[in-house]
């Protein structure tokens, strides 16, 4: 039987959830569609001991292929330099746990481009039948020594394991990075993922669930004729059976970029109209 994995991104406090969907309220729409589009430079940081978690260019290469396919089509790219990938050979750090004075250790010695303008990508080898976690957006100002994502290097494309080896591991925790949550938030009570177009369901979905035989843990709340999001990349289903965000979600994460990650919005062709439209919306400091 194979492991069921899970993020370990953690949960926002009610307090921080109520003030940021006060402050999302003006920020949608607060980019112009005609402004979303950003490059956003990823700086790979390999934590590994010996030869275990070794990662090699192709599989970095692979990896930034992915996180296009599935975000450029909403004004999201990602590049990378390989010539300024990482290499930490730690033992202590590959086992480094979320959260963990290890974690924070290693992101404090090991950070190779200022978070606002970038994207900290790790691997390691975090045990506990994790993939990976993320830090939200709304973080950064407060903590920006622990802004980045943290991946299982064996989820990469190519990778060893079973059903998590095509990459869409990093899709998942960029997506937090990026502003959301899990489709399964809250479950059927509370906020659930404030995203309208994701119905909610109790929990995760796992494996390869078939359209025609929808998982039974859809909530009684969602909209007539729903659906679980079986498809979509924030819920737990294999990596081959991820392959999309809906328009909410987009939004999402364009409102979340206006609000914490405004700094990001230099990075694209119209940066200059981006950057003065997300600042007039948002007369509110977080």
């Amino acid at each position: 039987m194979v492991l069921q994995r899970r993020c370990a991104t953690h949960q926002p406090s009610s307090g921080d959830r109520a003030r940021m969907a006060d402050l999302e309220r003006s920020a949608r729409g607060a980019i112009p569609e005609a402004a979303r589009q950003i490059v956003i430079p990823v700086v790979f940081i390999h934590i590994v001991d010996g030869d275990n978690g070794n990662i090699t260019a192709q599989q970095r290469a692979n990896q930034i292929s992915v996180l296009n396919s599935a975000y450029q089509s909403h004004g999201i790219r990602f590049s990378f330099d390989e010539s300024k990938t990482v290499f930490v050979d730690d033992r202590s750090f590959f086992k480094m746990g979320h959260d963990s004075a290890r974690e924070r250790q290693c992101k404090s010695q090991h950070q190779a481009i200022a978070p606002e303008v970038g994207l900290n990508f790790y691997t390691a080898e975090p045990g506990g039948g994790l993939l990976g976690w993320a830090t939200f957006p709304f973080e950064l100002e407060g903590d920006p020594q622990m802004d980045g994502v943290v991946i299982l290097h064996r989820t990469l494309p190519g990778g060893s394991e079973p059903n998590y080896n095509l990459g869409a591991t990093a899709t998942h925790e960029v997506g937090h990075w990026l502003g959301l949550y899990h489709t399964f938030q809250d479950g059927c009570f509370e906020q659930g993922d404030e995203v309208t177009d994701t119905p909610p369901h109790s929990a995760p979905n796992y494996g390869k669930p078939l359209d025609n035989e929808q998982p039974h843990n859809l909530c009684s709340n969602a909209p007539g004729g729903s659906l679980c999001p079986i498809h979509n990349y924030m819920n737990y289903v294999d990596d081959d059976w991820m392959n999309e965000f809906t328009p909410g979600q987009v939004e999402r994460v364009w409102a979340q970029i206006a609000m914490f990650r405004t700094d990001l919005l230099e990075t694209g062709p119209m940066a200059e109209m981006a950057e003065a439209s997300a600042r007039s919306a948002l007369r509110v400091s977080w």
